[in-house]
């Protein structure tokens, strides 16, 4: 974001306005943030994408549960994640397995490969992020993690 933008921190908006459409600008604000910062931690992934990663984090927090499951978690269609889940099966990040319920049904797990690039990849940007982290004081760190989770969550929901 650059110096005076205008659009993305709220700024020049009348005393009038009201703390919901500051909060509103504050969500997209992050939101555009969040799309720019994907594409700059690119380079840090030679071997994947990072909505590949996302993929993968999704496949380990609900993969068992389905695809339907980690299309609600990523909000990505279940064609896109079917699609997205073959490419990375083909590279041996992930499998389909039967599901312990339904033999019909297809759920998905990381391979070991998956889960160690997984790891990997979270602590690179783990470390990209400490500087963030370390700026923060003690008190915005206390409220970090919970508050964002949440607002997560309430983004999430609007979907």
């Amino acid at each position: 974001m650059g110096a005076g933008d205008d659009r993305e921190t709220g700024a020049g908006r009348t005393p009038s306005t009201s703390a919901a459409e500051q909060f509103a600008d504050a969500v997209l604000a992050l939101l555009a943030v969040a799309r720019r910062t994907r594409g700059r931690l690119q380079p840090l992934f030679d071997d994947v994408t990072v909505p590949q990663l996302v993929l993968l984090d999704a496949v380990q927090a609900c993969g068992r549960e389905g695809i339907a499951a980690i299309s609600a978690y990523t909000l990505l269609t279940q064609p896109t994640v079917t699609q997205q889940a073959a490419g990375l099966e083909a590279a041996g990040l992930l499998r389909r397995i039967p599901a312990d319920d339904d033999r019909r049904r297809r759920v998905l797990t990381l391979t070991e490969r998956g889960e160690q690039l997984l790891a990997a990849k979270r602590d690179l940007v783990a470390d990209r992020l400490a500087t963030t982290w370390r700026s923060l004081n003690a008190e915005e760190q206390s409220i970090a993690v919970p508050l964002l989770r949440h607002i997560t969550d309430l983004v999430s929901e609007l979907a």
